[in-house]
């Protein structure tokens, strides 16, 4: 059969009743018989030995809770609960394939099950092994997203192989697009492979972030902002490959992209705008992951930096707001954390005329270097500023290396100060007036009540 086949029903017609005449054939039967119901069987023992197993150890048996009293307890209650039924299944087919060879029975599919159970078991070790020494919820979230369907993906064309040829069928073309053919094998590889690549960029940088926060003592923010440059500039090089690597011409990519321009150009400005955005963004530094920032009179903090938008969390409130990347671009933006996390606080109180205001400085100063959050290099200063209505008044300027701990110092220098003001017998006033009343003013008001 030719290489490059034209999509035709009756190819499929054709591959489906040679299936079907070898699964007539009692060999075949008896033997797929035989693995269907060591698979029943296999899984009604292991379902009564966990059973049984968590009725006697009922602590370790709950390993998705992690204790670590109880660390190795709960890696061998999940070694037994994953690795039973695969195990069970190949001991089982294999006994099986010993009575059909001394029976003088087809053992193929027997084999071949075999092979496949074997790679399902170093799967599920791979598996507990990465549970053990990872995060349970990251290596949750790609066990479903990429472990688990890569590995079906993989089972499925060995199977598929073993009834028909997959690298025939992989071959069929389905269309013609610019005078080359568009096979199943192309559909399959970029579709795949790209689900698969951008995953696989995402995984990589997790691990590559796990690694350099663990070795290197550096900033997380500029890992962070590095992991992410390195993400999408992976992501776009498996774009590159695997188009190449299926061999779409630069002819139909300029072709489409050709149509498509005026389209961007007009319907996706603000799109395009914010990508290149967040380009800049990311190679210009300006703005970091965990960035205390303040825009639209609300400080925030960035919690990701993305290609189109960037996400921050509020602090008043604590919610999220997702702002498109050219925003950094056209407003002022005000940065806490830009070249260091270090900022400058101030506080003023007032102090009645009858204090000393030597004593009241040195109070103050006290007050500053006694609260643990406060730094000492900078250190605090303490000012008279004012002569004011009712008080001379003082401000504290002091440094904290938090922005987002600002209310919780102010405050609590607040309530210290008041105390200790109280302690030595220092009056905050409250605003006085003194009122003198003339007495023409007077004689006006009399003779008005008499009026009235």
């Amino acid at each position: 059969m030719e290489t490059n086949l034209i999509l035709d029903v009756s190819y499929f017609w054709e591959e489906w009743l040679k299936i079907t005449i070898v699964l007539q054939r009692p060999a075949v039967q008896v033997q797929l018989l035989a693995i269907a119901l060591s698979i029943i069987l296999v899984w009604f023992i292991s379902r009564w030995l966990w059973y049984q197993f968590c009725q006697r150890f009922p602590k370790s048996s709950q390993f998705c809770q992690q204790n670590s009293q109880l660390y190795w307890q709960q890696c061998g209650a999940a070694l037994f609960h994953y690795l039973i039924p695969p195990l069970l299944c190949l001991l089982i087919v294999n006994l099986l394939k010993i009575v059909f060879f001394h029976q003088g029975l087809f053992l193929g599919y027997l084999t071949d099950s075999i092979k496949l159970l074997g790679i399902y078991c170093f799967y599920r070790i791979f598996l507990i092994f990465l549970y053990t020494l990872f995060d349970r919820v990251k290596v949750k979230y790609y066990h479903h997203r990429f472990f688990a369907p890569l590995f079906f993906i993989f089972i499925l064309t060995k199977i598929i192989n073993i009834f028909t040829n997959l690298e025939t069928l992989s071959q069929i073309s389905l269309i013609k697009l610019f005078g080359d053919s568009v096979t199943l094998a192309t559909v399959f590889i970029t579709l795949g492979g790209l689900y698969f690549w951008i995953v696989g960029c995402l995984l990589l940088e997790e691990l590559l972030f796990c690694i350099f926060s663990f070795k290197i003592n550096n900033n997380p923010k500029i890992i962070q902002a590095i992991s992410l440059i390195l993400r999408y500039f992976l992501i776009g090089l498996g774009i590159v490959l695997i188009f190449g690597y299926v061999g779409v011409s630069s002819t139909a990519i300029a072709a489409i992209t050709g149509g498509l321009s005026v389209g961007i150009g007009f319907g996706l400005k603000e799109v395009i705008s914010n990508f290149v955005s967040g380009i800049w963004l990311l190679f210009e530094g300006a703005l970091k992951p965990e960035d205390i920032i303040s825009i639209d009179n609300e400080m925030s903090q960035v919690k990701k930096l993305g290609i189109r938008a960037t996400t921050v969390q509020v602090i008043r409130d604590n919610s999220e707001k997702i702002i498109p990347n050219q925003v950094f671009f056209i407003q002022d933006i005000t940065t806490f954390t830009g070249s260091n996390s270090l900022i400058c606080c101030s506080l003023i109180v007032g102090a009645s005329y009858q204090c000393n205001p030597d004593r009241v400085l040195g109070i103050l100063l006290k007050v500053a270097d006694s609260n643990e959050k406060i730094l000492k290099s900078p250190n605090p200063i303490a000012f008279a500023i004012n002569f004011g209505e009712s008080s001379i008044d003082f401000e504290l300027r002091f440094w904290i290396d938090n922005p987002l701990s600002k209310k919780i110092v102010t405050s609590n220098l607040i309530c210290e100060i008041w105390q200790t003001f109280k302690e030595n017998n220092i009056e905050i006033p409250y605003p006085q007036r003194d009122l003198h009343i003339r007495n023409g003013t007077q004689e006006n008001n009399s003779e008005f009540l008499e009026r009235t």
